[in-house]
Parts: C-alpha cells; sequence; structure tokens
C-alpha cells in the first residue's frame, strides 16, 4: 500500500488539471473556491513531489464539485481517504453527498462541531 501511495502522489496532479479541463473551469476559480490561495496551487501543478494536506485535497474536491464517488478517487489519488471514525469527514461526505459546495457552509459546519476547517 506504501508503494501505492507514493506512486499516486503525480497522479493527484494529473487528475486535478483533467478534471478542470474536462469541466471546462479556470484554474482560478477553482483555487479561489477551495479557499486556497495561487501559490499553493501552482506548487501542486509544478511540482510532482509536493504532497498536498488532506484539508487541501478535500476543498479541490468541493470547488470541483465532485461527487461522493469521485470524491472518494480524488482522494486517493493523493493517499487519503474519508474515514467513518471522523468526525470532520463524516461531516465532509454529508454535504458532498446532498451536493452542497459551498465551503462557507462546511466551514461552519465543521466549526459548529469543534473540527478543524478546510481550505484558508
Amino acid at each position: 500500500r506504501m508503494t501505492e501511495t507514493f506512486g499516486n502522489r503525480k497522479r493527484l496532479g494529473e487528475m486535478l488539471f483533467r478534471i478542470i479541463n474536462e469541466k471546462g473551469e479556470k484554474e482560478s476559480d477553482v483555487y479561489k473556491n477551495a479557499g486556497i490561495d495561487r501559490k499553493l496551487f501552482s506548487k501542486i501543478r509544478n511540482n510532482p513531489a509536493y504532497h498536498p494536506k488532506k484539508a487541501t485535497v478535500i476543498a479541490l474536491s468541493i470547488a470541483l464539485k465532485l461527487d461522493i464517488n469521485n470524491s472518494i478517487e480524488f482522494l486517493e489519488s493523493a493517499g487519503y481517504a474519508l474515514s467513518p471514525g471522523e468526525k470532520s469527514d463524516i461531516i465532509v461526505r454529508y454535504f458532498i453527498e446532498k451536493k452542497i459546495f459551498d465551503i462557507d457552509i462546511i466551514n461552519c459546519a465543521l466549526y459548529e462541531f469543534g473540527e478543524k476547517t478546510i481550505g484558508v
């Protein structure tokens, strides 16, 4: 499994930019909607060895409005998963399943439950 995780790091960037192109999104809209800055987004784009935090990958998944199955696949491409035992992951999963992709609403819910927010 460790080999898969390291092997998938490059795949995250590939997957991210493929989805952006397929959806016809502007990169600036994606990173703004994810609540991350241009510098971090550029690091993901230009440095295949860079491994973003789980919260960053979740924020990008939300910004891309990925359904639950695609969100899970996107997280897996970075070596992460939504854990049924993590309160924050349960909250995020709820909003993705309900197709509520507003990072501010999700962050309010995370904050209300005493969890770390995602994005900036």
